[in-house]
């Protein structure tokens, strides 16, 4: 396959067939932005070909909806829209473009205005400071809930919801998800479950058609020797090029000699070393070369061919975990008289682990609040938890999501669908980080019916082997036999760059007194216990993520440190 064959088609997260109107080099929406009144809608389309485009002056006639998404034959089931005509702005149940707003009081009879944008960075600006409860929430890593984002008063638009202006007040609509309904679609194309791995190969292969399809019928795959882009891989071999973005970070640099025949390198090493070396950037998963920045991949010619991941794939098709108190697999592995090996740290013959209800819940208890200094994070201060309650405890789940009936149990379908959620509903990046934003597979609106089918029918299960859970068998059933995946899970790689990142940004002496010095006299902060951490390089690799937390807000939100969020 020919690079020039990359270099055709829009970029990615344009929607197939779909052309920008006033574009003179036939341009797609890759995005939108404006204000909407009661009485009207500004809007601007964000092209493909690097401009920006506003309807024709004199134009009488009201545009067209413009719609953002990469898959076309979904609707806007997988799109993000904006709609002149019926002053509303809206977001899929699977739409994988963001969209953000603010609402402020409008001049004269107009009433309330929204200002919406798919990029942050037109409704924030470079120099907007963040909501200090977001900053003591991300010092604690916590996630910000939907529809929260770092700068208050700028909302994200959840999933399934539509966005309206009427009777001088903004209106939320919630729009429903029917499971049942998605999986009988998807049955018109993958067939009935009868064969499980038919499926699952029918509906990837349409997924990655019609991704594909932008971009004249070839994209590029990230690889990081998982399941999932091997599925993909095997799905259409000679229409994706494979690649991958190499580190040389401990543990993560032995995956290049272990990669697939035909998958190619590329070097992140200088894109990480700029990460850490920079004064600030705006999140710890800023620095992260994956997704890819447009030049790393720009040398090769393949910064505008489509990209796709498979994240969120061995989620989607792996069956529900075992319930507590049920006969696990060391008991069963005693009943076959096969050997064993020990059990999450226990010997194999404690099998049998029922609930208690005198055990402490698992994973509960704030870092923070805990007064033993040398666990992780003991150097923060219970005043942060204190501080990010404003954002924190408006968490909820999502309306998607069906509720689980106890007559019949867990709803099928339900733990595919949030998956696809948690992918789809991620923290906004820092304005400014350009990296691409590959097209998940995994929500395509057939895959994830795909998963709702097989689910309904008792397909979606776990196999084990020799005492270990092995997830996704569908999807190993796809794949070449002799496969060797990665030996890294997502939240390894997370605290192995952490862990690099402390050891290159806090190596200097200079350095560490840099960042004392800026947290001293901070509420948020024990500082002695934060200096006694310093001083020791194991304890430093044992707190990497709290460090790096530590340097990424200290840095690019230097206001809220000495105050402790007050005013």
């Amino acid at each position: 396959m020919p690079d020039s064959t990359l270099q055709k088609g829009p970029m990615t997260g344009a929607a197939p067939g779909v052309r920008t109107v006033g574009c003179a080099a036939g341009g797609a929406p890759v995005g939108f932005a404006g204000t909407v009144t009661s009485a009207r809608m500004l809007l601007e389309t964000v092209c493909s070909c690097g401009g920006r485009h506003v309807p024709p002056a004199g134009s009488e006639a009201v545009p067209g909806p413009t719609v953002v998404g990469p898959f076309a034959s979904a609707g806007r089931l997988a799109q993000t829209w904006a709609d002149p005509a019926t002053g509303t702005l809206g977001r899929g149940a699977l739409a994988q473009m963001p969209l953000y707003y603010a609402v402020a009081d409008g001049t004269g009879t107009e009433g309330r205005l929204v200002r919406f944008s798919t990029d942050l960075a037109d409704l924030v600006g470079s120099r907007s400071e963040m909501w200090s409860a977001a900053v003591a929430a991300a010092l604690a890593g916590e996630a910000l809930p939907m529809p929260l984002t770092p700068y208050e008063g700028v909302l994200q638009l959840a999933c399934g919801t539509t966005l309206g202006t009427s009777g001088g007040r903004e209106r939320l609509t919630l729009d429903e998800l029917d499971l049942d309904g998605l999986a009988d679609q998807a049955r018109r194309i993958t067939g009935r479950p009868t064969d499980p791995r038919g499926v699952v190969r029918r509906a990837l292969r349409h997924a990655v058609d019609e991704a594909l399809a932008a971009g004249g019928g070839n994209g590029i795959l990230g690889d990081g020797g998982g399941i999932g882009a091997a599925a993909l891989a095997a799905i259409a071999p000679a229409r994706l090029r494979r690649f991958h973005v190499h580190l040389d970070v401990p543990v993560l640099d032995r995956r290049r000699g272990r990669l697939a025949a035909g998958v190619e390198v590329i070097d992140g090493t200088a894109h990480w070393h700029r990460a850490c070396d920079t004064p600030w950037f705006g999140a710890p998963g800023d620095g992260d070369p994956w997704p890819p920045a447009p030049d790393l991949l720009r040398p090769a010619g393949w910064d505008t061919a489509p990209l796709l991941s498979g994240a969120g794939l061995v989620g989607l098709l792996t069956g529900a975990a075992e319930t507590p108190g049920r006969l696990r697999t060391g008991w069963r592995q005693l009943t076959m008289a096969a050997p064993f090996p020990t059990l999450f740290g226990r010997p194999g013959w404690r099998a049998w682990n029922p609930p208690r209800g005198d055990d402490p819940p698992q994973g509960s208890g704030d870092q923070a609040a805990r007064p033993d200094a040398f666990l992780p994070g003991g150097w923060i201060s219970p005043a942060v938890a204190e501080s990010g309650v404003a954002v924190t405890s408006a968490r909820t789940p999502s309306h998607l999501v069906p509720i689980v009936d106890d007559t019949t149990g867990a709803v099928p379908g339900a733990a595919s669908l949030q998956t696809v959620l948690d992918l789809l509903e991620r923290p906004p990046r820092t304005p400014g980080d350009h990296r691409l934003d590959p097209v998940l597979v995994c929500a395509h609106p057939v895959v994830l019916g795909a998963a709702v089918l097989l689910a309904r029918h008792g397909r979606l299960r776990l196999r084990r082997r020799d005492g270990y859970v092995h997830r996704a068998p569908l999807l190993w059933d796809l794949v070449p036999s002799g496969l060797w995946p990665a030996d890294v899970t997502p939240a390894e790689r997370e605290a192995l760059l952490a862990a690099a990142f402390v050891t290159r940004r806090l190596a200097a002496p200079a350095r560490r007194a840099a960042l004392l010095a800026q947290v001293e006299g901070s509420p948020w902060v024990l500082a002695e216990r934060l200096r006694a951490v310093l001083a020791d390089s194991s304890r430093m690799l044992a707190d990497a993520r709290a460090l790096q937390r530590l340097c990424v807000t200290a840095a690019r939100h230097p206001g809220p440190w000495t105050s402790g969020g007050r005013s």
